[in-house]
């Protein structure tokens, strides 16, 4: 316990003029910063307040646009990320099948698909299949040893 607990001596009990006027300004800085909220948080509420009944007057056409804006964005989803699967999935069957990479046509529709550059083929492929690296050291050192589990 007794690494955790500090040594005091008299010095540093009495706080230095730095300290204080930081702890003056943090406080002041606080209090506005609550305030600030405070004030936020009012104008809010009116305005809340203010545009109630014309949400109540409206609802009758809100309500279905917004429903209708919810599953138009909702099917524009589905419909996008089930066309990228499409296209990585036929990319990874030419991979699969035929062991040679995709036609540049097929690579160009997957960098539009995936603007960060990954094609599927690489990310499904397997490490064991990738090929080994060439030896750094001469084929008289020794071996090193193989890490314990």
């Amino acid at each position: 316990m007794g690494v955790l607990r500090k040594k005091h001596n008299k010095k540093s009990r009495r706080p230095s003029f730095k300290s204080v006027l930081t702890s003056i300004l943090a406080t002041q800085a606080a209090i506005f910063l609550l305030l600030l909220a405070g004030v936020s948080l009012a104008g809010t509420a009116v305005a809340f307040i203010a545009s109630m009944p014309l949400f109540v007057v409206f609802s009758p056409i809100l309500v279905p646009a917004g429903v209708a804006t919810g599953l138009l964005a909702t099917g524009l989803a589905a419909a996008g990320s089930s066309g990228a699967m499409a296209v990585s999935l036929i990319l990874w069957v030419i991979k699969r099948v035929t062991g040679k990479e995709p036609p540049k046509i097929m690579s160009k529709v997957l960098r539009k698909v995936f603007p960060g550059g990954g094609t599927p083929s690489k990310l499904a492929a397997k490490p064991e299949a990738e090929p080994a690296a060439a030896p750094a050291a001469a084929p008289s050192a020794a071996p090193a040893a193989a890490p314990s589990t």
